[in-house]
């Protein structure tokens, strides 16, 4: 029998197990829309109770959508810059590398705290052009070791809600002083689905309460970074993969696209360029 590994994590960093089992429920599902298959192995090799999480079969959905959405934006900039940088910030436990598969000549850094790493390296191991850092995103030394001379793409999934927004405004603060160039793409959510996070189900379940009161103007990141530029704002319950979910989900997003008040709500991905 395989021994399967003691997670050592409580409070905001079991929020990487949720978002690992979310794409471990896609990957089962009928009609996978991300596929994770890597993730489905994890869930099995590590001992934690992932019931107690209380994932609703829709979470599944909005992350697993969430994901995709996210994969797609990392693909498309590294089409135009072949051989760019890109930053994984707050990475847990998962697999975009693997399912993006970067061109040979792009550099790819996995970050998180060290704990967070520590137990990554159980199931990844580095290569040329692959690279694993452990440090606080807080931390301004954290990007010492990555190189400056190319343009770079940092992705976020599900981080912002546990950075307070001084926190966020020197994060990006450094990565764009730290680049030529780039764009910085994350998942983002208004003020009222901020406040209506700590009701989740999930975030219940571990306690926890995020820190990012959320912005309503998806322009309201340029004002805090001169150099960022919005280029893209993509509602996840607009999303092309919206049709490969149920019938319930599906009519779920249609609601709330067709209500302007709720629209906002769903959920959205953003892209700023600099």
């Amino acid at each position: 029998m395989m021994q399967t590994i003691t997670v050592p994590f409580t409070g905001m960093k079991e929020t990487l197990l949720l978002t690992l089992y979310t794409r471990a429920m896609d990957s089962l599902s009928k009609r996978p829309i991300l596929g994770d298959k890597k993730a489905e192995e994890l869930v099995q090799a590590l001992d934690y109770d992932f019931q107690k999480l209380k994932v609703p079969q829709k979470e599944s959905f909005g992350g697993a959508i969430r994901a995709k959405m996210l994969d797609d934006c990392t693909r498309a900039f590294l089409a135009d810059h072949p051989e760019a940088t890109v930053l994984d910030l707050g990475c847990g436990l998962d697999n975009r590398w693997e399912r993006v598969n970067p061109p040979q000549g792009v550099h790819w850094f996995d970050i998180d705290y060290p704990d967070v790493i520590e137990l990554r390296q159980r199931f990844y191991r580095e290569h040329d052009g692959y690279q694993m850092i452990g440090a606080s995103l807080t931390d301004p030394g954290f990007l010492d070791t990555v190189p400056t001379d190319r343009p770079a793409i940092m992705v976020a999934d599900g981080l912002l809600p546990f950075l307070t927004e001084d926190e966020i405004k020197q994060l990006f603060s450094r990565l764009t002083a730290h680049f030529p160039s780039g764009q910085l793409v994350f998942n983002g959510y208004s003020k009222l689905a901020s406040r209506l996070i700590v009701a989740h189900p999930s975030i219940k379940a571990l306690g926890i309460t995020p820190a990012n009161p959320g912005f309503d103007d998806p322009q309201e990141p340029e004002k805090w970074n001169p150099r960022l530029n919005l280029v893209g704002a993509r509602s996840i319950i607009e999303s092309p993969y919206v049709a490969r979910t149920t019938w319930a989900y599906r009519t779920l997003c249609r609601l709330m696209d067709s209500l302007p008040a709720l629209r906002k709500e769903g959920g959205w991905i953003f892209c700023y360029q600099f």
